[in-house]
This record gives structure tokens, C-alpha cells and sequence, in this order.
């Protein structure tokens, strides 16, 4: 421990310094906006790299804390947010190893993005809102990370989808980037309230959201097998929405309409990871579940794996092809977690952070001199642009598990977890890892080989420095030189046991296994698939010997598939939403509305109508008749009471 223990109030900071961001810039916009305050929109950019650079060196002492305390939790007790009879609701920070190395990834990607929107976002109309957004997601994302309890981080769950919303629909004058946003916040839903039932379930059985004593009673066997199912299922079904795993993975390529710093940030880096953050923080609930649980959670994740790198084979959008990459390394982590490789999954969680993010920032710097994301547009571009092209390649290398950057070592702990489990989720692991050398190779062969394609006309109102290619400028540069660094040195932490040992100091002692030993099998099988995914790429991309076009010849329809993404989408948009929901159930439910409610709420008005005019007739003025009926009605009570006094009717 180079520093002291870190208070309690600096781990707050970390969360409370971009909410300070945002409510500052926000009240500036409104300030200006009705009282023609001088707020200017460069503050704003200065203001979130400020908060969020106050955070990034708090979690560097959270961190360091956390090493010192060999990754268990550090001793901070919740404090009492609401009491109302017996419900007692708790609300803190939870510093361990899981969530120090969360904190960093997050604040350390959140400041370089930042950075480099300035560069990126500079000229746009809406620059401070974008700025003001981009604090609320991160503010969103470390509470969700630095959440103590269950409810707490749901919350901050809900939050984080409220930002992405914003950002993924940030210009929203496009029909596209509005539709994307609608779609993203309307498919997590589905997730997001099994997540829900799920949190509503462990409190009804265990009267706590405490995250710790949740774990805590499902290892010591206070939770039957039917509740631990039904609740990890449903924090399962929460992970799949929000890290875009099989079958609610249709958001996340529609999400690349936001600008590509929230690619780089919500959809790389951040976001997408939440869901098997989520997995992680309830680990031993799953490991007390039955055996079938992790089981589901394995095959979801290689299952999505392969789909969605099979997808980025065939995309144009280089932003596209990154999309589906991350849906596939995000399920390599999903099955790590289901092989039990829980060291494996965060390690790769990590290091998938930094090359992710690079290459999502990359694409940004190509588009900034091309003014298009389509491949077809691009080529030559690394002799214009040769940071962005030498940074590009050291991601994609690091992405394709190639010796020794850092995806090789993340990679390869992965793939020997799922050797010692299930040597069928280790094939489909290899496979993938072939996969994706291929689509990363094509996708850098297409865009920085060959002859410049002429790229697009810029929109109207952005920037347009020159008329040829060029390398972006210096605050967009020097974020992609900072993260090309941990992209090759990030995978030198599994040479010893220390991140081996500070990740598992958040899991209880019996869970602990330890760092995991090398098997010659796994290595050679993961570096022949990645050597064989960049030759086969060369080959088809570079020397076209066969072309392209030769090979989707040969695979008759399967591309074309392929390339209509399985008709997933169709099935979602086209089948489920427009033909079941709204010209099937909506036409149901409005016959119904029209026919049975509409009828007996008519005929309830009608039957009173009849009944007042009755009596409104028998209201005629005649005394005599009054009284009349007034006897009569005497006499009919008197005999039926008399009856039932004495039993007459059970007699």
C-alpha cells in the first residue's frame, strides 16, 4: 500500500464528482437559456474532464487500498437512507477488489474519451448538453459499480440506461439515431424487469438488499433451490438486455448512431460490461444455485460469441464491425464466468476495456478524415493517417489474442477454463478467436490498404480541415497513443499471482481457487487461430487470391443470411412488433376495449338511465300512494323477519 487507508468520503468523491459535473453544466445551459447567462459551451468540456479526472485519482487510491487489504473489502458501513416501520433501506460503498479495479477501468477510459471529445465534438451545436450526458453516465456507472446494495444498484442500472438513451439518440434529428435509442432503452427493458422481480424476490425471502449478506445466505444454504434459481435467473435475464448477449442483442449495432466517443465509452468499454459486472458481484448466488444455472449462463455467452462474430464478418461500417465484435467478446466473458472463471472473465473485462475503447476511438479519427464509417469509402488511409493506423493495428492485434499483448493473456485464461469444464465451449472459444482475427484484419485491410476510395462530403455545419485525408488532431491523437499502452502491457498482470489474488480476495474463502496453471494445448490452439484468422484475411482482403466475392460465391445463400443478420431483426421489428403486437394484439386489444369494456361500461350508463327514469314516474305527488308503499314495504320486512327469527325456512 503506497498510500494510507483511503477515507470514506474520497470513495463518495469518486461517485459525487461527475454528479457535481452535471448538475453544474446543467444549471449553466438553463441559466443561459432563460437568463442569457454567459455560459460558454468550452466550460462544459472542462468542467466533465476536471470531475472526472478527481475521480480517476480517487479510485487510484481506492485501488491501492484495496491492494493492501489483499482485494477484501474494506470495513465502510452502510448508512441508514429510509425507515419507515419495518422497512429498514441501506445505502454505501463496497470497496474490494472487483469494484476497485471497476472504478478504474471506468474513470480511466471516461477521462481519455473525454479528452478526445473535445477534439471530436468541437463545432457541434448541442457540444455542453453531449458533455452533461457523458457526466451522468459515468456518475451512473460508478454508483453502479461502488453499489453496497442490491437496490442501490439497480437504481444506478436504471440510470445508466436513462444516459445511454441520451446519448444514443444525442442527435436526435436523425430518424436513425432516435430510432436506435428507442430500440436500445425498449430491449433492455425486457432484462431490466426480471432484474427487477429478482431484487423483489430476494428481499421478500431474506428482508435485506445487502449485496454481502445476500451472498452470504445462498452459500450458507438459508435460500431453497427454487429461490436462487428464480433469482439468478433473473439477474441473468438482466445481464443478457444490458450486455447485448443472445437473444436481446439487437440494440447494440443500432446504438453506434451516437457519436463515437459514446461508442468508445458506453459500448466498449462501460456499459455492455455492467451485465457481467452484475454476474460477478453475485457470484457465489450463482455458484449456491444448482449446477444447471452456470450451465445456461456458459452456452448463452458462446452461443453469442460465435453469432456475433460470424455477424462482423460481412459488415461494411467499420463502427459495425466493433459493435459486433464487442457483442462477442462480451459473451467470452459471460462463458468464462459459466466455466467458473471468475478471475478470467474480469481479467478479460479489463484488458478488453483499453484495446476496445482504442479501436472505437480509431474508427472516430478514420470518420473525422473520411467523413463516412463505410469501409468501401475508405482504403489507404495509413499512409494519411499513421497514428491512428499504427494505434488500429496494436488494437486489433491485442483484440486477437496475438503474442504478447494483452488480449493474448485475458484470451488464453478464458479458453484453459473452458478446457478443464467443457471442451465443447472450448472449440467454440478457438473458433472464435480465428473469427475475430479474421473480421479485425479485414476491417484494417479495407479501410488502411490499398487505394483511397474518396471517402464522403462532410455534413453541413461540422468542420472540414482539408480536402484529402488526414490524422486527427492532437486531443484526439494523444488519447489513442495513452490507450495503445495498456493495450499492449495490460496482460503483463497475469505473469504473477497479484491480480489473481486481488480479484479473488471479493469472493468468500471457499470459492477461492487460485491462479490457474498453463496448458501447452490452449496457448498453441489460440495463437494458430489468431495467426490463421490475419493470414486467411491477407489472403482474401489483401492479395485477393480467391476475392471476396469468389468465396460468398461458393457459400451460396449463407452470406446473404448472413448479411440480413439471421433475420433476427426482422423477427423482433418486422414479425413480433408490427405484425404480433401491433396489428395482432393492438387489434385484439382494440376490439376488446371497443366491444367488451365500451358495452358494459354503455350498459352500466343505460341500466341507470332506465332505473332513474322508473323512479322519477313513481315520483308522481300522491301522498296516498306514498304511504300505501311505505306499509307495504313495513309488512314485507316484518314477515321476513319473522321467518328467519323462527327457523320457518329451515324447518
Amino acid at each position: 500500500m503506497l498510500l494510507g487507508q483511503v477515507p470514506e468520503a474520497v470513495v463518495w468523491a469518486i461517485y459525487f464528482a461527475p454528479v457535481a459535473s452535471t448538475l453544474l453544466i446543467t444549471a449553466g445551459l438553463i441559466a443561459r437559456r432563460l437568463f442569457g447567462f454567459a455560459f460558454h459551451d468550452a466550460w462544459a468540456g472542462r468542467l466533465t474532464i476536471l470531475a472526472i479526472f478527481i475521480s480517476f485519482l480517487a479510485a487510484l487510491w481506492a485501488l491501492d487500498s484495496s491492494i493492501g487489504a489483499d482485494g477484501e473489502a474494506l470495513g465502510f458501513e452502510p448508512h441508514l437512507w429510509l425507515n419507515l416501520f419495518d422497512l429498514h433501506i441501506e445505502m454505501g460503498v463496497r470497496i474490494d477488489g472487483l469494484s476497485a479495479i471497476m472504478a478504474v477501468v471506468v474513470t480511466s477510459v471516461s477521462l481519455l474519451v473525454q479528452i478526445y471529445s473535445v477534439g471530436y465534438m468541437h463545432g457541434d451545436s448541442g457540444y455542453a448538453r453531449y458533455f452533461a450526458f457523458m457526466s451522468l453516465f459515468t456518475a451512473a456507472m460508478l454508483g453502479l459499480v461502488l453499489a453496497s446494495s442490491l437496490l442501490q444498484l439497480f437504481v444506478h442500472w436504471e440510470l445508466v440506461g436513462l444516459a445511454s438513451y441520451l446519448l444514443i439518440g444525442f442527435w436526435f434529428h436523425r430518424p436513425s439515431a432516435a430510432a436506435a435509442a428507442k430500440k436500445a432503452f425498449i430491449v433492455t427493458r425486457f432484462g431490466d424487469f426480471a432484474f427487477l422481480l429478482a431484487v423483489l424476490l430476494i428481499f421478500g425471502k431474506t428482508g435485506t438488499f445487502d449485496i454481502h449478506e445476500i451472498n452470504e445466505l445462498a452459500l450458507a444454504g438459508a435460500l431453497s433451490s427454487s429461490v436462487l434459481v428464480g433469482f439468478t435467473l433473473g439477474l441473468l435475464s438482466g445481464a443478457i438486455g444490458k450486455s447485448a448477449q443472445f437473444p436481446l442483442h439487437i440494440w447494440l449495432p443500432d446504438a453506434m448512431e451516437g457519436p463515437t466517443p459514446v461508442s468508445a465509452l458506453i459500448h466498449a468499454a462501460t456499459m455492455v460490461v455492467a451485465g457481467v459486472y452484475l454476474i460477478a458481484r453475485m457470484f457465489p448466488s450463482f455458484e449456491a444455485a444448482p449446477a444447471e444455472v452456470l450451465d445456461l449462463v456458459a452456452y448463452v455467452g458462446g452461443f453469442t460469441a460465435l453469432l456475433a462474430a460470424v455477424l462482423g464478418l460481412v459488415q461494411t461500417d467499420i463502427k459495425r464491425v466493433l459493435a459486433y465484435s464487442t457483442i462477442s467478446q462480451i459473451g467470452y466473458m459471460v462463458l468464462a464466468l459459466g466455466v467458473l472463471g471468475y478471475v478470467a472473465a474480469i481479467f478479460h473485462l479489463f484488458t478488453h476495456a483499453f484495446f476496445k475503447a482504442l479501436l472505437f476511438l480509431g474508427s472516430g479519427s478514420v470518420n473525422h478524415a473520411t467523413h463516412t464509417f463505410d469501409m468501401r469509402r475508405m482504403g489507404g488511409l495509413r499512409s494519411y493517417m499513421p497514428i491512428t493506423y499504427v494505434t488500429f493495428v496494436i488494437g486489433a492485434l491485442s483484440l486477437s489474442g496475438v503474442f504478447p499483448l494483452a488480449g493474448f493473456w485475458s484470451k488464453d485464461e478464458i479458453l484453459l477454463d473452458a478446457w478443464k469444464y467443457d471442451k465443447l465451449l472450448f472449440v467454440i472459444g478457438v473458433i472464435v478467436a480465428f473469427m475475430t482475427a479474421l473480421y479485425m484484419f479485414r476491417a484494417i485491410f479495407m479501410t488502411f490498404w490499398g487505394e483511397y476510395r474518396g471517402g464522403e462530403e462532410p455534413e453541413a455545419g461540422h468542420d472540414d480541415f482539408s480536402t484529402h485525408p488526414h490524422e486527427s488532431p492532437p486531443s484526439m491523437a494523444f488519447p489513442l497513443m495513452i490507450l495503445a499502452v495498456p493495450a499492449v502491457l495490460a496482460g503483463l498482470f497475469a505473469l504473477g499471482s497479484d491480480f489473481t489474488h486481488l480479484i479473488e480476495g471479493s469472493l468468500p474463502a471457499e470459492l477461492r481457487h487460485g491462479k490457474p496453471s498453463i496448458e501447452g494445448i490452449v496457448v498453441a490452439a489460440s495463437l494458430v487461430a489468431a495467426l490463421a484468422g490475419i493470414g486467411v484475411a491477407a489472403a482474401v482482403y489483401l492479395y485477393r487470391n480467391p476475392a471476396s466475392e469468389a468465396v460468398a460465391a461458393r457459400l451460396g445463400p449463407l452470406p446473404g443470411i448472413v448479411e440480413r443478420k439471421y433475420y433476427l431483426d426482422f423477427l423482433a421489428e418486422t414479425v413480433v412488433v408490427r405484425w404480433i403486437l401491433n396489428a395482432g394484439l393492438q387489434r385484439i386489444a382494440d376490439l376488446f376495449d371497443r366491444y367488451v369494456v365500451d358495452a358494459i361500461v354503455n350498459g352500466i350508463g343505460t341500466a341507470t338511465r332506465l332505473a332513474g327514469d322508473g323512479l322519477r314516474r313513481a315520483e308522481a305527488g300522491y301522498v296516498q300512494a306514498y304511504t300505501s308503499l311505505f306499509f307495504i314495504g313495513i309488512v314485507i320486512a316484518v314477515v321476513v323477519v319473522a321467518l328467519l327469527g323462527t327457523d320457518v325456512v329451515s324447518r
